[in-house]
């Protein structure tokens, strides 16, 4: 950003450490005036001392979000930027997992990104002008076992994200999603508590869930070999469609990630899914 230039407001949500916690800080750095939010304004301190404003936001809750904006309008006039990061992967058989679990995933993921964005395109449109990155994943294209609640959410964001982009073009407003994979933060960390607690109990996935426990933590503990991308990748990327002239729709980020949606792309539907039961825990007869 030109120095010169009073600082554009970009509102990051989900910053309490990750993917949230990176953009926040590669932004402060490009000069943007950052509202790092999270539901734990405790967790911020550190981008608190490295000049971002923070605040307690609770992408579920409307009273929230909508303070937060009116509290950044106030000082900076419209948000100029939004990045939707908040987010979880309620990990677990379909079958196994309850509404109420999916319905929550869907209020974060989902619910919360277009709660931000309701709250802030009527400020971008009076200006002419704004961005919105959402946090989306390789995981809105394409479903694995054990993740499909979490991949139908991403899915979902998908789609809104690429509407939402030919809805607000003519009033400004660019609209891009970044899509990594797996990424090495504590998301894998929430996928194991939430993995352990999510369940109905059936016994027939009993045996499935041990197998996704242990290979979730066999990834973890070679982030290299499995391809898990860096925060800071992912940072990069917002920045790039913060910052360009013409952003890109979606921004895919890091070789897995480009070698998960080259194979989908390119092997006939059999095939890909082939290649996942080869490569992933699935459910067998008796649990």
């Amino acid at each position: 950003m030109d120095s010169a230039t009073k600082p554009r407001a970009v509102v990051v949500t989900g910053c309490s450490s990750g993917i949230g916690r990176a953009v926040a800080l590669r932004l402060l750095r490009a000069g943007y005036a950052v509202h790092a939010t999270a539901r734990r304004v405790g967790d911020m301190e550190d981008l608190a001392r490295a000049g971002a404003k923070v605040a307690r936001v609770d992408v579920t809750d409307a009273t929230s979000v909508n303070d937060c904006v009116r509290e950044v309008e106030a000082v900076h006039g419209p948000v100029w930027g939004l990045v939707n990061n908040a987010g979880y992967a309620l990990a677990g058989p379909v079958e196994d997992i309850g509404v109420e679990q999916v319905r929550h995933q869907f209020e974060v993921n989902v619910f919360g990104a277009l709660r931000m964005a309701h709250a802030v395109l009527p400020g971008m449109r009076s200006a002419g002008e704004g961005r919105i990155v959402n946090i989306s994943s390789v995981a809105g294209r394409f479903s694995l076992p054990g993740g499909g609640c979490y991949h139908a959410s991403k899915h979902a964001l998908t789609c809104l994200s690429d509407t939402l982009r030919l809805e607000t073009r003519p009033f400004g407003v660019r609209v891009s999603t970044v899509e990594p994979a797996a990424v090495n933060t504590a998301f894998i960390d929430t996928a194991l508590r939430v993995l352990a607690s999510s369940g109905r109990g059936l016994p027939a996935y009993r045996t499935f869930r041990a197998d996704l426990d242990r290979y979730y933590r066999q990834v973890q503990s070679r982030p290299r070999r499995h391809g898990l991308g860096t925060p800071q990748t992912v940072a990069a990327a917002v920045e790039r469609a913060l910052s360009a002239r013409t952003p890109r729709p979606r921004y895919v980020v890091g070789a897995a990630a480009h070698l998960c949606l080259g194979l989908h792309d390119v092997l006939p539907r059999a095939w890909f899914e082939t290649v996942v039961r080869l490569a992933f825990p699935l459910p067998g007869p008796g649990g």
